[in-house]
């Protein structure tokens, strides 16, 4: 095989391959147990009688122990008259898969660092400056410790300092706080986090509230990983931005067409099939953060807004779940506060969009 072939074989072949655990490789069958099993781990159900949604709590034995995801507010099973945004994307966990991968029943997902969406996820924070084993922030889990050559997001790092968590709830809304102070890093905060389904209508928003309490800057980044389950494969599935939409990276041309704003899957994916690409033509304006993601064959969909501008887009999707990234940036000095919010408009055959 020459070695134009082989590059060309690569190509063809990488978006095969889960993100930080290719190839895929079955764990063993005894380590795994069904994706069930988490419907009992602590969570409050909240709703206005139109959307319900499933909130997790954090918790040290709870759904989310990993330090990738923020560990407050992970949701699942927001339904819309009937259909569920927020199913399971994997049938199975197990302990020895890094981030997942596949057996004989489908997707299996690491048991601690599984996630469900929307969930939101922050950048890093003094990896570097402090070293191996040193102190650095990750916003929403706390001060970890490194001890990694490289930052590894799939990689669950010790919690030196997790804060301490306080948590309210309504029978539409429910609230987390997370106060890290204190610490021999030098960071400090408050995360204030909100989850409120909005009384008469179809949305959820996510409301967060930033205090920089420390004596570093922080510097980072945010995006909401929505996992959302809409159609199987994402068969006619379609985004539409405010912008013309096109891909950083070579996307299927059987699979994904580009129209536009709009970006469509032609059929939907099998198997262990992976397609994901950064996004562009977005604008620093706050009004490009506006994104509708619908199951043209069902007419179910959701419009998913934010408050502060893109920075990056990423667009990843697997056969049984897909994420629209917009990422933002955080930039707080000392004594600095920042708020934004996620809302989530649902509808459905025949509701405006």
């Amino acid at each position: 095989m020459t070695r134009i072939s082989l590059v060309m074989l690569l190509a063809s072949t990488s978006l095969t391959f889960a993100q930080g655990n290719a190839p895929f490789i079955a764990p063993p069958a005894n380590s795994t147990s069904p994706a069930s099993a988490l419907d009992n781990f602590p969570s409050k159900t909240i709703s206005n009688g139109i959307v319900t949604a499933k909130v997790y709590l954090p918790d040290p034995f709870g759904f989310y122990r990993a330090t990738r995801f923020d560990h407050a507010g992970m949701i699942t099973h927001i339904t819309y008259k009937n259909y569920d945004y927020g199913k399971y994307w994997f049938v199975k966990t197990s302990p020895s898969v890094q981030n997942f991968t596949y057996d004989a029943d489908g997707l299996v997902a690491n048991n601690n660092n599984i996630a469900a969406g929307p969930v939101e996820e922050f950048g890093e924070n003094g990896f570097d400056a402090g070293g191996m084993n040193g102190r650095f922030l990750k916003l929403g889990v706390g001060i970890l410790q490194r001890n990694t050559q490289k930052y590894d997001r799939f990689h669950t790092y010790p919690i030196l300092n997790g804060g301490k968590r306080t948590t309210s709830a309504t029978k539409n809304s429910i609230r987390f706080t997370q106060t890290v102070s204190g610490d021999a890093s030098g960071y400090g905060y408050i995360l204030t986090k909100t989850v409120r389904i909005t009384p008469g209508k179809a949305q959820l928003v996510i409301e967060d509230r930033l205090k920089n309490t420390g004596k570093k800057p922080i510097d980072t980044t945010v995006y909401n990983h929505h996992f959302m389950t809409l159609s199987p494969g994402e068969d006619g599935v379609e985004l539409e931005a405010p912008f013309k939409l096109t891909n950083a990276r070579p996307m299927p041309a059987d699979v994904v067409k580009f129209d536009g704003n709009r970006m469509r899957y032609l059929r939907g994916l099998t198997g262990q099939e992976q397609v994901a690409s950064d996004l562009t033509g977005f604008t620093n304006a706050v009004s490009d953060n506006d994104f509708k993601v619908t199951d043209t064959k069902s007419g179910f969909g959701v419009r998913i807004r934010a408050d502060l501008p893109v920075s990056r887009l990423l667009w990843w999707s697997v056969p049984s779940t897909m994420g629209i990234e917009p990422y933002m940036d955080i930039k707080l000095k000392p004594g600095e506060e920042i708020h934004w919010s996620h809302t989530m408009d649902y509808y459905g055959p025949g509701v405006s969009k």
